[in-house]
């Protein structure tokens, strides 16, 4: 490994090769035979997925093999030997947004979180402020809003916010590390929400791929003449194009929604009636505001 070119690259960069001590000022990576560490304030967004991409993180010491095996088979490149299993996994991933807690707060809030889950619930903390949840796919399962009220219960207790991330149900495969992979870089787009879905974070991923389209850009044209167009789509898409309760979110009278639609075909015939139209018009609102 070229470490001393990457040094040359990251002045503030600190290298060993013995395990450097985490927190959360820093991003940390191990490339044999070094540890390294690179304080997250000089880094570029797309420098810190660039970094991700190419060293892997550290590996935590864990209890036992199982979380060893899950934690090779998610966050590094190694080759796996997967053992063939019935139930689909749900892995859900969460991050601590306030200041980390001591070791001892932190044991007990995790102590606290598994609680809420099934009892061969498996929980991963790759750092002091970065965890996922494994959850085979049998019987029920916690919904958004009981997460949300996990979320709410345990910041009340601990005072410590977290953010969760629910991921889609996955079988435990080859192809499980790209999949995870995916709703990782869907997480990282830091939205507010306390509970985030693969459904409540695709879209601005996928308005991304929209960068390179003269028509997306057309309509992002007119959110620069009128910014009022932005809330209006919003809302539509929010309200799943019901007239009435977009009508009702944006205190205007339903006669004034639908001049408004009728108003936004007139400029470019796209409808925000039809399912189609008004996705396309809600992703180009999102690459709009990417951009801006």
């Amino acid at each position: 490994m070229q470490i001393k070119k990457l040094k040359e690259r990251y002045p503030d960069l600190t290298y060993s090769e013995k395990p450097l001590k985490i927190n959360t000022a820093h991003l940390f990576f191990y490339e044999n035979p070094y540890y390294f560490a690179i304080p997250k304030r000089t880094l570029t967004s797309a420098e810190t997925e660039l970094l991700q991409t190419l060293f892997q993180a550290p590996a935590p010491i864990f209890k036992n093999e199982r979380l060893a095996e899950w934690h090779t088979l998610l966050f590094t490149q190694e080759e796996v030997i997967i053992k063939p299993e019935q139930p689909s996994y749900r892995i859900t991933q969460f991050q601590i947004q306030s200041t980390p807690p001591s070791k001892k707060t932190l044991l007990e809030w995790q102590k606290a979180l598994i609680s809420f889950f099934a009892q061969d619930t498996e929980l991963l903390m790759l750092t002091e402020d970065y965890g996922i949840l494994i959850e085979k796919v049998v019987g029920s399962l916690l919904g958004e809003e009981e997460l949300d009220a996990i979320a709410t219960t345990l910041e009340s207790d601990f005072y410590i916010q977290v953010h969760f991330f629910m991921g889609l149900f996955h079988e435990k495969d080859a192809l499980l590390r790209d999949l995870f992979a995916e709703e990782q870089r869907l997480f990282r787009q830091n939205s507010s929400q306390l509970v985030q879905t693969v459904e409540s974070n695709c879209l601005p991923m996928i308005a991304e791929q929209l960068t390179s389209s003269l028509l997306s850009r057309a309509i992002g044209q007119l959110f620069e003449k009128d910014e009022t167009w932005k809330p209006l789509i919003k809302a539509l898409w929010e309200q799943q194009g019901n007239l009435s309760m977009t009508a009702k979110a944006l205190f205007m009278h339903r006669n004034t929604i639908q001049y408004r639609i009728d108003k936004f075909q007139e400029l470019t015939n796209l409808s925000l009636r039809k399912t189609d139209g008004l996705l396309f018009a809600y992703l180009s609102c999102l690459l709009y505001e990417t951009k801006k």
